[in-house]
Order: C-alpha cells, then sequence, then structure tokens
C-alpha cells in the first residue's frame, strides 16, 4: 500500500509540474519579439491632408477639430509589433480607431471609400519599412486586412496616401501612417491580420513571397 501511495504521489508531481511549464510556456509565446530595426523618430508629425492630426489623442472619448473636420478617439492598442519578409523588415506601431466626420469639401473624397462619408469609423496604425537588402525592392506593407469579424481590405482602401508601397532603395526605410474605413462595428473588433505583398525585384520578378502578421486589439 506504501508503494502504492508513493507512485501515486510521484505521478501526481509528475503531471502538476509538467501543467506548470506548458503554462509558462505559453505565456512567453505571447510576448513580442525583439525589435528588427530602429524605427527613425518622427520628430514633426506630418500632417496628412485627408484627416485630423490624432498624435495628441490618448484618451477614449478625446476630440480634436480643424479644417479637414472632427475626430474621436474610440479605442486605442499601444503597440509594437515586427515582420521579416526576405530583405524586407517590417513595424506595426500604435492602433487606433477613430470616428471620423469630414469636413464637407471631403466628403466627395471619402465617398470612394464608404457609404457613410459624412461620419464613420476608421482603423490607423504606423507602418515602418525597410530594406536591408542590396538591391531595390517593390513592397506593399498591406496587401490585405482582415479583421477577425470578417471585413477585408486592401492596399488601394488607405486613404492616407502616404507613400509607403513602392521602390525601396538598398538601406532605405520609410515611416508613415495607414487608415482603413470599417463598416463593420467596431466594437466587435478584437484582432486583425495583416498580409504583405511579395516581394519583387526592379524587372517584377518574386524575390519572396508574402507573408502576414496578427495584431491582437484587446
Amino acid at each position: 500500500m506504501k508503494r502504492l501511495l508513493l507512485f501515486l504521489s510521484l505521478t501526481i508531481s509528475i503531471i502538476l509540474t509538467g501543467c506548470s511549464n506548458h503554462v509558462a510556456g505559453e505565456g512567453n509565446e505571447s510576448e513580442d519579439p525583439s525589435p528588427l530595426f530602429e524605427i527613425p523618430e518622427q520628430t514633426n508629425y506630418k500632417n496628412n491632408p485627408q484627416a485630423p492630426d490624432d498624435e495628441d489623442l490618448k484618451e477614449v472619448g478625446a476630440k480634436v477639430e480643424d479644417m479637414d473636420g472632427r475626430l474621436t478617439l474610440k479605442a486605442m492598442k499601444q503597440i509594437e509589433k515586427y515582420i521579416e519578409v526576405g530583405p524586407v523588415q517590417m513595424a506595426v506601431k500604435d492602433v487606433k480607431v477613430l470616428n471620423y466626420s469630414p469636413s464637407p469639401d471631403l466628403v466627395d473624397y471619402f465617398h470612394a471609400y464608404t457609404h457613410n462619408e459624412t461620419n464613420f469609423n476608421y482603423i490607423k496604425f504606423t507602418v515602418a519599412i525597410k530594406n536591408t537588402g542590396e538591391q531595390k525592392v517593390n513592397v506593399a506593407p498591406v496587401e490585405v486586412l482582415e479583421t477577425n469579424n470578417g471585413e477585408k481590405l486592401g492596399f488601394k482602401d488607405d486613404f492616407y496616401l502616404e507613400k509607403l508601397k513602392g521602390m525601396y532603395e538598398p538601406g532605405e526605410t520609410r515611416v508613415g501612417q495607414m487608415g482603413f474605413v470599417l463598416e463593420h462595428d467596431w466594437e466587435e473588433l478584437d484582432s486583425m491580420k495583416i498580409e504583405t505583398s511579395d516581394v519583387f525585384d526592379e524587372e517584377g520578378n518574386v524575390l519572396v513571397e508574402g507573408d502576414h502578421l496578427k495584431v491582437n486589439l484587446q
């Protein structure tokens, strides 16, 4: 009987130790990896002609208004996630969900992006791209953006238009903003998956197939 009790005690101890290690492992996997490159500091905010400057919106409910219209911060997630696609390294930072009422002169512009052009919600984030290779490459940081509720958006849906897609010189780094109108309920937004384009050389040949990056927003 004593041998049986000793065996059962050892077995339970081993099982509990294994469970403890498993939980610890899951915690480590959720941590973001180290930065792949240093993102250049944007000392001066680049005023975008399509939307007001939201740099000072840091608390939910905060508002800002200028000649382009009125913005209200609905949600914010301060993150910094990286992905490497061949010679291209990319970072996604600081996701915001904003409610936007454009000025009357911009309403027609947004008609190409939504049927609710007088007031809509959009998701916006910072993107940094670096070409670490020794030849020019052509890449789009966001080929497809897919939210957890099934909404799919492409690069052409980005209305910030800060020239993040295109040819990158060897060693070149660009930093800019991207904004995508959301037609679905933003309150159901828990995560998004960003798929990059393939990486092409100057002649249009595929050097590396695209990859994807998942961003949790909760």
